[in-house]
Protein backbone atom coordinates (compact mmCIF):
# COMPACT_ATOMS: atom_id res chain seq x y z
CA UNK A 1 0.00 0.00 0.00
CA UNK A 2 1.26 3.54 -0.67
CA UNK A 3 2.42 5.32 2.40
CA UNK A 4 5.83 3.98 2.83
CA UNK A 5 8.85 5.43 1.82
CA UNK A 6 12.68 4.32 2.91
CA UNK A 7 14.14 7.98 2.40
CA UNK A 8 11.22 9.93 2.90
CA UNK A 9 7.67 9.73 4.68
CA UNK A 10 4.65 12.65 5.01
CA UNK A 11 1.38 10.65 4.76
CA UNK A 12 -1.85 10.99 6.35
CA UNK A 13 -4.39 8.15 6.19
CA UNK A 14 -7.91 7.98 7.62
CA UNK A 15 -8.88 6.40 10.71
CA UNK A 16 -12.37 6.42 11.37
CA UNK A 17 -15.64 8.97 10.03
CA UNK A 18 -18.70 9.65 11.61
CA UNK A 19 -21.14 10.81 9.42
CA UNK A 20 -24.37 12.61 9.32
CA UNK A 21 -27.81 10.93 8.93
CA UNK A 22 -30.81 12.08 7.19
CA UNK A 23 -32.09 13.35 10.51
CA UNK A 24 -29.31 15.29 11.70
CA UNK A 25 -29.40 17.52 8.62
CA UNK A 26 -32.31 19.01 6.69
CA UNK A 27 -32.59 16.48 4.11
CA UNK A 28 -34.43 16.74 1.17
CA UNK A 29 -35.42 14.16 -2.01
CA UNK A 30 -33.66 16.40 -4.13
CA UNK A 31 -29.93 16.43 -2.06
CA UNK A 32 -27.56 16.43 -4.81
CA UNK A 33 -25.07 13.47 -4.90
CA UNK A 34 -20.94 13.90 -4.62
CA UNK A 35 -18.24 12.22 -4.50
CA UNK A 36 -14.58 13.54 -3.79
CA UNK A 37 -11.17 12.16 -3.69
CA UNK A 38 -8.14 12.22 -1.56
CA UNK A 39 -4.58 10.55 -1.95
CA UNK A 40 -1.37 9.36 -1.11
CA UNK A 41 1.49 8.63 -3.32
CA UNK A 42 4.95 6.11 -3.01
CA UNK A 43 7.95 6.10 -5.44
CA UNK A 44 10.29 3.65 -5.74
CA UNK A 45 9.94 2.33 -2.01
CA UNK A 46 11.71 5.61 -1.39
CA UNK A 47 9.56 8.44 -0.89
CA UNK A 48 5.85 9.00 0.44
CA UNK A 49 3.58 11.43 0.59
CA UNK A 50 -0.37 12.81 0.01
CA UNK A 51 -2.89 13.29 2.09
CA UNK A 52 -5.23 10.05 2.46
CA UNK A 53 -7.78 11.10 4.51
CA UNK A 54 -11.68 11.44 4.84
CA UNK A 55 -10.92 15.06 6.11
CA UNK A 56 -9.40 15.99 2.42
CA UNK A 57 -12.07 13.49 0.95
CA UNK A 58 -15.00 15.55 2.21
CA UNK A 59 -13.56 18.95 2.05
CA UNK A 60 -13.00 17.88 -2.20
CA UNK A 61 -16.59 16.25 -2.35
CA UNK A 62 -17.98 19.75 -0.51
CA UNK A 63 -16.37 22.06 -2.85
CA UNK A 64 -19.17 23.29 -4.95
CA UNK A 65 -21.55 23.11 -1.58
CA UNK A 66 -18.98 25.19 0.97
CA UNK A 67 -22.26 25.27 3.41
CA UNK A 68 -23.69 22.06 2.80
CA UNK A 69 -22.88 18.85 5.48
CA UNK A 70 -22.43 15.45 3.44
CA UNK A 71 -24.54 12.64 5.25
CA UNK A 72 -25.39 8.94 4.24
CA UNK A 73 -21.54 8.82 3.13
CA UNK A 74 -20.09 5.65 1.71
CA UNK A 75 -16.17 5.37 1.50
CA UNK A 76 -13.93 3.02 -0.26
CA UNK A 77 -10.58 3.01 -1.40
CA UNK A 78 -8.96 2.52 -4.68
CA UNK A 79 -4.99 1.31 -5.40
CA UNK A 80 -2.94 1.52 -8.36
CA UNK A 81 0.38 0.46 -8.33
CA UNK A 82 3.04 0.47 -11.45
CA UNK A 83 5.38 -2.55 -10.66
CA UNK A 84 5.36 -1.73 -6.87
CA UNK A 85 7.61 1.14 -8.31
CA UNK A 86 4.54 3.92 -8.14
CA UNK A 87 1.72 3.72 -5.86
CA UNK A 88 -0.86 5.68 -5.37
CA UNK A 89 -4.09 5.19 -3.13
CA UNK A 90 -6.98 6.91 -3.04
CA UNK A 91 -10.07 7.57 -0.21
CA UNK A 92 -13.64 8.17 -2.17
CA UNK A 93 -15.91 9.43 -0.11
CA UNK A 94 -19.59 9.50 -2.03
CA UNK A 95 -22.52 10.98 -0.50
CA UNK A 96 -26.16 13.30 0.00
CA UNK A 97 -25.00 17.19 0.31
CA UNK A 98 -27.69 18.59 2.82
CA UNK A 99 -27.94 22.40 4.62
CA UNK A 100 -27.36 22.42 8.55
CA UNK A 101 -29.89 22.47 10.41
Amino acid sequence: MSGCGILYTNVHVPRAYRSATPGDVEASQNDPIVTGKSCTHSLLFLFAWGNGGYAAATKNALKNYPDGILYDVQSDSQLKSVLGLYTRLYTVVTGKVAKRK
